[in-house]
């Protein structure tokens, strides 16, 4: 029997330290966007609509788009069913585009999405795709490919074969691959083993051009549900006397999106080896110990099922190692709704954030909806946000931003398309980091896949 099914009627209350704040100044100094600049990366994209978004564009991309070494990457399937890779270098402006043609997908499920990770030890690119709740396929390229971008054949010979395996581990039931990268240059990746409902997250790392299976980091299925991550990535603020990676996650009960429920928060000092509740007490160990989804300790914020929540938005830490999440649900004041498609017409975006000198986690409820779009949340060198959202009922795509100066209360829009884009809009972070703001957003119909580009003012 499922557990928590009769939570659903109310938001749980929220933890004492949860801090309400009210929006600041629209004339406050939240970073500016004026046009941006819009590149095609294809009028040949994969057009299948499934669970409100295409195979292209989803919020659990981790990475869809992003900078390394001065020059950015992307992928997409094409309407045939291969996956094409492009990079352009930031100072030159033009895309190259590769099609590995030696695979094809027959899956139109949106969640079989590509995900890029780039290692900083030795310059190999990393790509795995194609997968929900089924098996794992996964290919990597040459060393130096994104270390020597100038010298290094941009080819499809620059790739090996497709596996089913890594560090000795064959995932026959894999979903949601996400790569991350340590400060030191470690590439890491999690994903997720099991089904909606009742599903766990295994850790791997690849370090000295092998990869290692550490096991699994948070279980779900020993509690008969499953955690959604919002995301995972290290801060490097040196304040600590080492990198703290931090996860952020929901729970589902079962396959039903109306049992997604509450924000939960862990982190580690040792990459992934023991993790730390919000209090910073050891609660578990990767491998023989895992984090339970929803054991005590780990959830900071109330959020009650039957609310609307999305799962798996977004989460961004910046530079002061203060962690920040971008949740979807109903506002507290909204009766809750145990339809999920009622209940998303009636969600807003809520920017969630820990303070980390004091632990204090904050909450402010904003106006901006997507109804059953996801949107991205990013930050750039100096603290300030940026979210990337979608809106599946006007078809349109807007950028917000908020600055730190203001505490991030002074959220604007900044821009609104006027064309229409569907599915879930993917920033680049690492670019953003180098003050510019890059969006991957299908046009709706899915064939067509802009890259809109701005550089950022104050």
């Amino acid at each position: 029997m499922k557990r928590r099914t009769a939570l659903g009627a109310a938001l749980i209350a929220a933890p004492a330290a949860l801090l309400d704040l009210t929006a600041g100044s629209a004339a406050a100094a939240a970073p500016s966007l004026g046009s941006p600049t819009v590149t095609t990366l294809t009028t040949d994209g994969r057009t299948a609509l499934t669970y409100t978004g295409y195979m292209n564009g989803e919020s659990f991309q981790q990475d869809g788009i992003t900078t390394f070494n001065g020059w950015q990457y992307t992928a997409w399937w094409d309407q045939a069913g291969h996956v094409n890779l492009a990079r352009r270098a930031i100072a030159a402006g033009a895309w190259q585009t590769i099609r590995l043609g030696d695979y094809r997908t027959t899956s139109t499920d949106s969640h079989n999405t590509i995900s890029i990770g780039v290692s900083g030890q030795d310059g190999t690119m990393h790509l795995a795709f194609d997968m929900h709740n089924s098996l794992l396929k996964y290919r990597k390229s040459i060393a130096g490919l994104a270390t020597s971008p100038a010298t290094a054949a941009w080819s499809t010979a620059s790739f090996g074969a497709v596996t089913d395996s890594l560090g000795g581990q064959r995932l026959s039931q894999a979903t949601y691959p996400r790569f991350f990268r340590a400060p030191d240059g470690v590439l890491q990746m999690s994903i997720r083993t099991g089904a909606s409902g009742a599903g766990d997250l295994v850790l791997f790392e690849y370090r000295s051009g092998t990869w290692r299976y550490l096991g699994q980091f948070l279980n779900g299925t020993r509690a008969d549900n499953n955690a959604y991550l919002f995301g995972i990535e290290y801060d490097d603020t040196g304040l600590d006397t080492s990198d703290l990676l931090h996860a952020t996650w929901t729970v589902r009960e079962t396959p039903n999106a109306s049992t997604n429920h509450d924000l939960y928060y862990a982190y580690s000092k040792d990459q992934g080896r023991t993790w730390r509740n919000n209090a910073g007490n050891t609660v578990a160990t990767t491998g023989s110990n895992p984090l339970v989804a929803d054991s005590a300790g780990l959830r900071v914020v109330g959020i009650g099922q039957n609310r609307g929540l999305m799962n798996q938005e977004s989460q961004v830490v910046d530079r002061a190692g203060h962690v920040h999440v971008l949740a979807s649900h109903m506002a507290p004041s909204v009766s809750s709704d145990a339809d999920f498609d009622s209940a998303r017409r009636k969600s807003v975006l809520v920017h969630y954030w820990r303070d980390k000198p004091t632990k204090a986690w904050n909450r402010q409820v904003l106006s901006y909806t997507g109804v059953m779009t996801r949107a991205d949340l990013g930050v750039d060198a100096n603290d300030n946000l940026y979210i990337a959202a979608g809106n599946s009922s006007t078809r349109r795509l807007s950028v917000y931003t908020a600055s730190k100066a203001s505490g991030w209360t002074d959220w604007a829009a900044r821009y609104t398309s006027s064309v229409e884009y569907y599915s879930d809009p993917l920033l680049d972070h690492a670019r953003l980091l180098d003050g510019a703001v890059s969006v991957f957003a299908p046009r709706y119909g899915g064939s067509r896949i802009d890259a809109l580009h701005w550089a950022t003012t104050l």
